[in-house]
């Protein structure tokens, strides 16, 4: 077993997989330091989880990190967040938390220009790599008496997204979505004065939306050490995300098959940013030319970050090769994977509900036989933590997004939308 400790903050199923990637990889618990005790990190044998109370502010959870420090003092301590606002938390109080802890992202500027739309847009047309034709609308100005969403120059239908999520994530209004969608100038502009009348004084992308379902999204996520190499790379097809409104874009099912042409194109992106540290990119094929158009760049893991070890590629053997020497590790000896990508499914839908929504005859009979071979992984059903209680979370949580896809998306669509 290391020596050194995982620190993670969360309670979702992205951050225990980050907690089963380390025990897969190095025997380790982690230490999970959260709000409020969640069914993905409840009755764990892999983590021990830090209570600092519902409703905790940021000063809190910061004095609650270097408090874990200071009771696990003389153990090498890496600290990992897999969230938005969690991200610009490490921005603002880092100085304090690397007083105490491994931080394995990047510089503060790279970090919060990589979190940007915009950036990733001026980024990409430098490099001759698709996005979707993109209007900035930006909100800052809405309190003014004579504002009013601008005429867009667009080709319809549209999507509206926050530009940097974290801001919109805290705010609180009916109706809410993650992405929004308009048909119409007029729909569009009902939007923005939803989001304004709401409080977001941010930058607002509209993007023309690229058609097809959830299939033709690709997912890609890296790790770029601190030389500037990239010493994890996996990818792979997007087969469903979840489409509750403030949960759209998030990955639930995903065939680990590489994709190298998004792969290489993702690599250019991060080397221009001068970006270090995990990544993850969403993707989407416009199935007119089959071009690949880059929609978003995570400056984190990114949640559904268990396929990348249905891929073969353990994130955690990454980030400590890299911090070997101050996590007290041997450092790594040769590859850290297998060239070959392993072909599998990574999915917290069941196959029944998933099968549904694959359309195109091929690929669900791809899908069918890597069901049957058992290449079907839950990231939550882990052999070496068993407990009752944790499988009637897992059936619990199956039933209830099973009712969501019944309610907010109850046949595919052209648009996946």
């Amino acid at each position: 077993m290391a020596d050194f400790r995982p620190v993670l903050l969360g309670t979702d199923l992205g951050v225990y997989s980050i907690a089963r990637s380390f025990h897969e990889a190095y025997g380790v618990r982690s230490i999970v330091v959260s709000n409020q005790s969640r069914g993905p990190v409840d009755h764990s044998r892999i983590l021990d989880n830090v209570l600092v109370g519902a409703g905790a502010s940021e000063d809190q959870t910061v004095a609650a990190l270097v408090d874990v420090a200071r009771r696990h003092a003389g153990t090498p301590l890496l600290l990992l967040v897999n969230a938005e606002h969690e991200v610009e938390m490490l921005v603002r109080h880092r100085a304090v938390l690397e007083e105490h802890y491994v931080i394995p992202y990047a510089a503060n500027e790279v970090l919060t220009a990589a979190g940007d739309k915009e950036v990733l847009a001026a980024a990409c047309e430098r490099l001759g790599i698709a996005t979707p034709a993109t209007r900035a609308v930006d909100l800052s100005s809405a309190d003014d008496g004579g504002w009013a969403p601008p005429r867009l120059d667009l080709t319809f239908p549209v999507v509206l997204k926050p530009a940097v999520s974290a801001e919109h994530l805290l705010l609180s209004y009916e109706g809410k979505r993650k992405v929004y969608s308009a048909a119409t100038q007029a729909e569009a502009d009902a939007v923005l004065r939803r989001l304004a009348t709401a409080g977001l004084r941010d930058v607002v992308l509209v993007q023309e939306l690229i058609p097809g379902d959830d299939t033709q999204g690709r997912t890609v996520t890296c790790y770029v050490d601190r030389s500037g190499e990239v010493t994890l790379m996996a990818s792979g097809q997007l087969l469903l995300q979840l489409h509750a409104p403030t949960m759209i874009g998030n990955s639930a099912t995903i065939l680990t098959e590489a994709q190298p042409q998004i792969e290489a194109q993702a690599a250019a992106i991060l080397g221009e940013l001068g970006f270090t540290g995990f990544a993850n990119f969403d993707v989407k094929v416009d199935p007119r030319d089959g071009r690949a158009h880059f929609l978003d760049l995570n400056p984190r893991i990114g949640r559904p970050n268990y396929y990348l070890n249905v891929a073969g590629r353990n994130p955690a053997r990454a980030v400590v090769a890299d911090f070997a020497a101050e996590l007290g590790t041997a450092p790594a000896s040769g590859p850290l994977y297998r060239p070959e990508q392993e072909l599998g499914v990574y999915s917290y839908l069941p196959w029944r509900l998933v099968r549904r929504y694959l359309t195109e005859p091929e690929l669900r009979r791809r899908v069918g036989r890597v069901h049957r071979t058992r290449r079907f992984t839950h990231p939550l059903a882990y052999p070496l933590d068993r407990d009752p209680r944790r499988g009637f979370y897992r059936a619990a949580s199956t039933v209830n997004l099973v009712r969501d896809f019944k309610e907010h998306y109850p046949e595919p669509t052209p648009t996946g939308l």
